[in-house]
């Protein structure tokens, strides 16, 4: 392959090589190019090459660029840019604070997260071990600077060793001169495979790289890139997923056979023959067809005109608006030619129904705008990590749909759908609020599960189903006794509502004891269903139906009153004095203020003071905090009703709402206090909680103490009040009350 440099110099000559006579009206474009493969490579003595560079040319044909490349390293390329010296910068990922100094192309090259590779002898697994460590850095990378910032949060600062590309990046590694670097997702998947070299679980910061032009610059260059990189991404046929499938499944060089060389040699030399014959007649000609060229500009131009409004059409009819995707329409027309050529073969395709969780929340805490921008931040990171030939389509609302192929065994589909759910571990950035999005997904086969497009968009919908009721945030594959499951399901939508109207619920209590004194200081109400046909049901089989329908609203409201009245009736016997009523609370309860409007009428009706109730709130609340939900725990604070925040740890708590918001009370969720005091991880989280709710002057509730151990450990390290099996299983009201008559004194181990 010591041809293959003098070929590229060859190539680069001839595209370098433009005469007036055969190339009337170019306009000039300076490009700045870097080592950064596959994306650009702009290696010594060849000619730049990568899908930037793919694309730059495909415009320059359409647009008449005469395009020059300024080879050079990152750092000065982005110094030329600041200064005007080059027109365009082939590839620069997108940040706030360079959108200040250079214009970006609207429409991204590619999506690219960052990766972190260690040496075959460093303890690297995870974000904290890189503290103390060497790590390789490229010099002013978006991934370098975005990586030590996150070492930051998580108290795992490490000393960076900064090089100019990638490629040193991996050769520090291998030279132990850095125990492990970062890289981006495309780059690695073509280059990180030497033996030596590791792949780590520490993946972030999703980069989007654009092109870039000065600030001051004209934005004619920029328009035409987005124009036509826009029409490109909407033809999965186009040259932009040829480039994809060229550069990121590139053949290695050396099983390129060796007469390719030569026969691009002599193409070559037949291209230049061409060139000069066909400038030469160009240059006759033109003298003698001005009229007829102006005519046919006239007429292209209405051609244009036609086949830009057809693309119009198309766009509308088989395109969805708010995120460039394909649409229901343009689903249907992909899964049907993909499963027509499946017929005859024994291939498989899988279908992933894919539903965000929670959107609903979204839209009515912050509004459809923040709603509206989740999905299109949701679209871009979901396609990132798809393969060129897998097809996503949003079908409306928080429903997408993958058309995954090529597939041999279910586990790639599951690998596919783990990626898919990965792409949204980290948190979305929508205005000043960071939101925190999962989703469901339920995976169907092609021919296993159903060989009709309906039967297997039915299939794959009933999974995702099943997986949106196991608690979402998970990938589910179809058996046939989901269907069935379905049916039950709104069987059991019918009867729940039935049950309110039928007067079959009730309450039993859970006391909560003082760990200190042994004194029960208060009640957690907690709901039960009196089933006629099945007996006494737990929450657990329909509080998750009762939030997807919305019957937790009036489901929660009579809680809140059945159980004020309880407690209020035990007042007036005299066993519950300055006890408390704790009620959980659903963030569905908040809309439109309608729990500071329940609270006042069950506190009317019963005559229960403000401050014996409690009210638990899950830390669900922060993906809905806006003016309206802080404004409602606001006002029932100054009611003098009491804030729980319930389940502490295990959602999407902010220390900063934590500080704002007015709780009076953190609950240590039971899957932390289970595992005390035996594992040393989950000690550290308890006694930190209760570090920070010292802090913050909060008192701490711990659930689910179930030995004398775990309740000793908790009252020894400063925790005020529990609750659990140790002490009481939560009791009818009549079993209560015999209980609250005797001293109100709990007999412990």
């Amino acid at each position: 392959m010591a041809f293959r440099p003098f070929l590229q110099a060859c190539l680069f000559w001839l595209v370098s090589f433009s005469p007036a006579w055969a190339a009337p009206d170019r306009i000039p474009v300076r490009v700045g190019v870097f080592e950064n493969p596959p994306i650009v490579s702009a290696a010594a003595d060849a000619f730049p090459e990568g899908i930037a560079i793919d694309m730059i040319r495909w415009v320059a044909e359409r647009e008449s660029w005469q395009v020059t490349y300024v080879p050079d390293s990152f750092d000065n390329l982005v110094a030329r840019l600041d200064k005007g010296d080059i027109d365009l910068l082939a590839v620069i990922a997108y940040s706030d604070g360079r959108a200040k100094r250079f214009q970006f192309t609207q429409q991204s090259l590619i999506g690219n997260w960052g990766m972190v590779f260690r040496h075959a002898e460093a303890d690297i697994h995870s974000l904290p071990d890189l503290k103390g460590k060497r790590v390789a850095l490229m010099r002013s990378g978006t991934h370098s600077q975005a990586l030590i910032e996150l070492s930051r949060q998580f108290d795992a600062p490490f000393i960076p060793v900064y090089v100019d590309n990638f490629p040193q990046v991996l050769d520090a590694i291998a030279e132990r001169r850095a125990d492990a670097g970062a890289v981006n997702r495309v780059f690695a998947a073509l280059h990180a495979h030497q033996p030596d070299l590791v792949a780590t679980s520490i993946v972030f910061n999703p980069v989007f790289v654009h092109y870039a032009a000065p600030k001051g610059a004209s934005p004619a260059l920029l328009q035409a890139l987005d124009r036509h990189l826009a029409a490109l991404k909407a033809d999965h046929q186009s040259a932009y997923y040829d480039s994809l499938r060229q550069w990121l499944e590139a053949v290695p060089a050396d099983r390129i056979p060796n007469w390719v060389p030569w026969s691009a040699a002599a193409a070559g030399c037949l291209l230049v023959l061409a060139l000069a014959i066909a400038g030469f007649l160009r240059h006759q000609v033109q003298r003698q067809t001005g009229e007829l060229q102006r005519r046919a500009d006239q007429l292209q131009s209405e051609i244009e005109q036609r086949v830009q409004a057809q693309a119009h059409l198309n766009q509308l009819a088989y395109f969805d608006e708010l995120t460039g995707l394909p649409n229901r329409e343009g689903f249907r027309i992909a899964l049907n030619q993909t499963l027509a050529g499946l017929q005859g073969t024994n291939e498989r395709l899988a279908l992933l129904f894919l539903d965000v969780d929670r959107l609903k929340n979204i839209n009515d805490g912050l509004g459809h705008g923040a709603g509206d921008l989740l999905l299109q931040q949701i679209a871009i990171r979901l396609q990132s990590v798809l393969r060129a030939h897998d097809h996503l389509s949003r079908f409306g609302g928080d429903e997408f749909v993958v058309i995954v192929s090529e597939i041999g065994e279910a586990s790639d589909a599951e690998l596919v759908a783990t990626r898919l759910l990965q792409s949204l571990a980290m948190p979305i950035d929508i205005g000043a609020t960071q939101i925190y999005s999962s989703a469901s997904i339920g995976i169907a086969f092609y021919p296993d599960d159903a060989t009709s497009q309906e039967a297997l968009l039915k299939h794959a919908d009933t999974a995702m189903y099943q997986a949106k009721e196991m608690g979402g945030n998970r990938l589910l594959f179809y058996h046939a006794q989901q269907t069935a499951r379905v049916v039950e399901r709104l069987t059991l939508d019918t009867r729940l509502r039935q049950a309110l109207e039928r007067d079959e619920l009730l309450l039993h209590y859970q006391p909560i004891v003082a760990l200190g004194s042994r004194n029960i200081v208060g009640v957690e109400a907690l709901v039960r269903w009196n089933d006629p046909d099945r007996g006494l049901v737990m929450p657990g089989a329909f509080i998750s139906a009762a939030e997807d329908t919305g019957l937790i609203v009036p489901l929660g409201e009579w809680v809140l009153e059945a159980g004020c009245t309880q407690l209020r009736d035990w007042q007036k016997q005299g066993k519950a004095d300055g006890m408390t009523l704790a009620v959980n609370v659903s963030t569905r309860q908040f809309e439109g203020r309608r729990l500071v409007k329940s609270v006042e009428q069950a506190l009317s009706r019963t005559g229960l003071a403000p401050e014996c109730l409690e009210l638990e709130i899950t830390e669900n609340v922060m993906l809905i905090m806006n003016d309206e939900v802080r404004s409602s725990l606001e006002t029932l604070r100054d009611m003098g009703v009491r804030l729980s925040l319930d389940d502490f740890g295990t959602g999407y708590s902010s220390l900063g709402y934590l500080k704002e918001l007015p709780f009076h009370t953190l609950k240590i969720d039971q899957s932390f206090v289970s595992k005390i005091p035996g594992q040393s991880g989950d000690r550290q989280i308890v006694t930190t909680i209760l570090a920070l709710a010292k802090g913050f002057e909060l008192q701490v509730i711990a659930e689910g103490i179930e030995t004398q151990e775990q309740y000793d450990f908790l009252r020894d390290h400063g925790c005020e009040f529990g609750q659990g099996y140790l002490m009481s299983r939560p009791q009818a009201a009549d079993n209560l009350a015999a209980m609250l008559g005797q001293h109100a004194i709990v007999s412990i181990g």
